[in-house]
């Protein structure tokens, strides 16, 4: 298992480097094939790990507030999933109007990705209690705004 994984990683991790002039970066996001054999490898030594650790993740729920944060999060996976790319999109002209106000110019970083990232989460945090209960609906539960 582990040296499939690592000829995955090898493989992905190579090809990024060498096509890095045809696709214009090494980023893995700009090339499909080699992002799929890193990710492979990654996810496969990941599953090889926690099968031969006997671990799980069990003992977070000690945790109550992050137990409920993954309670929430599993509970509206689909509405994140479908809404996330959406407020990525809505958080670039959201933060070009905050251009126009010289105290946020001035103080907030608004050309940092970070920031797009910052306000993207503020969205999906407003998107999952707006559109989340279509979940439960779905699944023919009693709606909910929060699970």
């Amino acid at each position: 298992m582990i040296p499939l994984a690592s000829a995955a990683l090898a493989y992905g991790g190579w090809y990024a480097l060498a096509h890095q002039a045809e696709y214009g970066t090494y980023d893995l996001d700009e090339n499909p094939l080699a992002q799929a054999f890193w990710s492979a490898g990654f996810v496969t030594l990941l599953m090889y790990a926690k099968s031969r650790f006997r671990s799980d993740f069990a003992g977070l729920a000690r945790f109550r507030r992050l137990d409920r944060l993954v309670t929430v999060f599993n509970a509206r996976a689909v509405t994140l999933y479908l809404w996330h790319e959406i407020a990525l999109i809505l958080a670039v002209p959201l933060i070009d109007r905050l251009w126009n106000v010289p105290a946020f110019e001035t103080y907030l970083p608004l050309d940092s990705q970070w920031f797009m990232f910052g306000v993207g989460w503020v969205l999906i945090a407003a998107f999952v209690p707006l559109c989340g209960w279509v979940e439960d609906v779905a699944a023919r539960k009693k709606p909910r705004l929060l699970p």
